[in-house]
């Protein structure tokens, strides 16, 4: 059984990627438990917690690497150069319940939610004269965002998952998957809570009221809650005293935590991720190059009239075309965009649009636009034609930015783009391991 030490919450802050490098991934028990509950036992303990709780986040598991490697690869900006069958398995949409990179991405999301969950339980109950209720409502907060956050991703990938509100500490713990709507009310109540706890005080690395709120505006969206998502758009975008559009559109990538940033996953050399190294050769930076940007991507990043600004995502040397953010020189400390304000503009158009306010979802689409230096668009012929332009501008504007595979699904337009001719492959399947491990899982329809 893979067991993760709560105590050992520190030890994860300053080394995130050997806790990624520890995944056992040939253990035949579910990655689904974990053990030590006491470990927060005042608040230091809790504050570490917190701090590890952000660690696995942003682990080479999850955040760091595997969540934007197989997500990115699944959709159309990104093509497969390597030589790994493992990793070609996304790329051609035929992916086994065996594959390391399924079992790998599926145990970090959950070691992120239970320690969360180890969070949520115990602080309350803490006996420390010196642990403010502010404090305990910050802590909860957070761990209420991060668990929010980590149960989308699952609910996007994977679509019916198990819900886990408690610590797990053993086989007796194995609960089923449920369907996906359920999923999303849990993320709904996470985020309510969340909300309610949390400070106005914008920290970009941490947790905030307007992070809940720019994730609750993605929620909406992906419920088609229009209403609602442009309502919780329209909260952070407001707040210009915290959060501008930046130009030029390199300026966002090049500097961290800019204004640009509502939620921004922080690495530093002694804390790096690996996902760097999956785009650059071995003569460039010491890379693998596994992945590049599609012909396409290039062609439209590279055309002033669409791409404007934003052709500089792409670095051309020794005649390859490389594809990325500010990690030009594979170093391993850039951050993470997990949630930026362009974003919410593009979420907020497109809400609009929806609700036939095509003047509205015009002048957001605008917004970006024009910040990347493209020409404005004047009018649209209707709602569904500024819909389509909004969906272009956000394959561009978040080209390498873990949307393309999720948008192309819940716009129903996945199959035909990507030309998959199987529908159930629109799910990754579950792994293998957790099967055979946990007898109320049952493995996503199409897959063994």
């Amino acid at each position: 059984m893979l067991v993760f030490k709560l105590k050992h919450i520190l030890y994860l802050f300053f080394a995130p990627i050997l806790l990624a490098s520890c995944t056992k991934v040939l253990d035949t028990t579910s990655e689904l438990y974990v053990s030590d509950a006491g470990a927060i036992v005042d608040k230091k303990s809790a504050s570490a917690a917190v701090i590890g709780a952000y660690s696995t986040l942003g682990a080479n598991a999850y955040q760091g690497n595997t969540f934007r490697y197989v997500v990115n690869l699944s959709g159309d900006n990104v093509k497969w150069v390597g030589n790994t069958p493992t990793n070609r398995e996304f790329w051609v949409h035929d992916i086994f319940a065996t594959n390391t990179r399924v079992l790998e991405l599926w145990g970090g999301i959950y070691k992120t939610i239970n320690l969360t969950n180890h969070i949520i339980q115990v602080v309350p109950t803490i006996n420390d004269v010196t642990y403010t209720q502010t404090n305990r409502n910050n802590h909860r907060g957070e761990a209420f965002f991060i668990r929010a956050y980590s149960y989308f991703d699952l609910a996007r990938i994977w679509g019916k998952v198990p819900i886990q509100l408690k610590p797990t500490t053993s086989v007796q713990s194995a609960l089923a998957n449920v369907e996906i709507e359920k999923v999303y009310e849990q993320i709904e109540r996470d985020l309510d809570s969340a909300i309610a706890l949390l400070p106005t005080t914008v920290n970009r690395n941490r947790a905030n009221l307007y992070t809940a709120k720019a994730l609750k505006a993605r929620l909406y969206l992906y419920l088609e809650n229009w209403q609602k998502a442009e309502a919780n758009a329209t909260e952070v975008i407001n707040n210009t005293t915290d959060f501008k559009l930046v130009a030029p559109y390199s300026a966002f990538y090049t500097t961290k935590n800019t204004t640009e940033s509502v939620f921004e996953i922080a690495y530093t050399v002694n804390n790096k991720n690996t996902w760097a190294t999956n785009w650059f050769a071995s003569n460039v930076t010491g890379g693998r190059r596994e992945l590049l940007p599609t012909d396409d991507l290039i062609a439209l990043l590279k055309d002033p009239a669409k791409g404007g600004d934003r052709s500089a995502l792409l670095l051309t040397i020794s005649g390859v075309t490389y594809g990325n953010m500010n990690f030009k020189i594979a170093t391993g400390d850039d951050q993470v965009f997990a949630i930026r304000l362009a974003e919410l503009y593009l979420i907020r158009a497109e809400a609009r649009a929806k609700q036939n306010n095509t003047d509205g979802g015009l002048s957001d689409l605008n917004a970006i636009r024009s910040r990347a230096k493209v020409p404005t668009i004047v009018s649209v012929n209707d709602a569904t034609d500024l819909f389509n332009k909004i969906q272009d501008e956000r394959r561009l504007e978040l080209a390498f930015e873990s949307h393309r595979w999720f948008d192309l699904i819940r716009t129903k337009t996945a199959q035909t783009q990507l030309k998959i001719a199987d529908a159930y492959k629109l799910r990754f399947p579950l792994p293998k391991q957790d099967i055979l491990s946990n007898p109320l899982l049952t493995q996503n329809e199409g897959y063994n």
